[in-house]
């Protein structure tokens, strides 16, 4: 017997499929090669996936591939854009990514109805993370988990998001600080620039984002130097970064002190501030 076509996933594929909640139907928009709908039919996460995309091509991939896993009876492939292409509740779970967060923004405003009635979305922008969040809060989401992948030396994100399910977002660890915050207006206003920013349970909680906020400390502050060295600075854009370095220098604080720092990712921050030391 020929042996059922199972695909490798990418660290940003595997972390995709780690958030998807058991369900009986999972929907994925912009499904490429349909890897994510097979891996969760055959994780017994989903009992039926639908494989939507805008174009042919990638559904032609999708056709193949679920056909040598054996799960053409299982997965319905769809040819629409967005959510145009499922029903109201017919999906449990929508997943959508490796898009902008402004395409991913705009499919969900174009049918807000179709992804408030799933129980859960798993969304990866690959771009404006922080204003991702602050759309889908500005919208009646809770985000329930931030997860952070490394993948070839680049930063993705997704995120475990649901209109219906509140649930407990927070941590055991996360909870009680944040039960104290409350009481102080200005602790909560300044905890969710840091939660829309970077993600708390990440800052809290992921030792990996020890590198990723080492990574992005190096680019704001390269990028802060080019602009004072310009013949006509632009102050308003060097005030902004200003304001977010310090913001990622909190962060990179409260992450290595809370997760602990092991040896290898103390040997990365130490070369990473070697080099920033000599560039300087």
């Amino acid at each position: 017997m020929a042996k059922t076509f199972t695909p490798k996933l990418s660290p940003r594929l595997e972390g995709i499929v780690s958030l998807v909640p058991k369900c009986g139907t999972v929907a994925d928009i912009g499904c490429d090669h349909g890897y994510t709908c097979i891996s969760l039919l055959q994780r017994d996460r989903a009992s039926k996936a639908i494989a939507c995309d805008i174009k042919e091509g990638p559904l032609e991939f999708a056709r193949k591939n679920t056909g040598k896993a054996g799960l053409n009876e299982k997965t319905d492939i769809r040819l629409a854009p967005g959510l145009e292409g499922l029903k109201k509740g017919e999906a449990d779970v929508i997943v959508i990514a490796g898009m902008g967060a402004r395409t991913i923004a705009d499919i969900l405003t174009d049918s807000m109805e179709i992804a408030k009635e799933a129980d859960y979305l798993i969304l990866q922008p690959q771009s404006e993370i922080p204003e991702m969040r602050t759309f889908l809060r500005d919208n009646g989401f809770n985000i329930l988990q931030n997860k952070l992948m490394i993948e070839e030396d680049k930063y993705y994100f997704a995120m475990l998001v649901s209109a219906k399910n509140e649930g407990d977002t927070e941590s055991d660890y996360i909870a009680p600080r944040l039960r104290r915050m409350r009481n102080n207006p200005e602790l909560m206003k300044f905890s969710k620039t840091l939660d829309d920013t970077f993600g708390l349970d990440l800052i809290f909680e992921d030792k990996n984002m020890a590198y990723y906020l080492t990574h992005v400390l190096n680019e704001w502050r390269a990028a802060v130097k080019n602009l004072s060295g310009a013949k006509k600075p632009d102050y308003e854009k060097m005030t902004a970064l200003q304001k977010k370095i310090e913001l990622a220098d909190l962060a990179l604080e409260l992450n290595t002190l809370l997760c602990g720092i092991d040896e290898r990712i103390r040997s990365f921050l130490d070369n990473e501030y070697m080099k920033r030391a000599e560039e300087e």
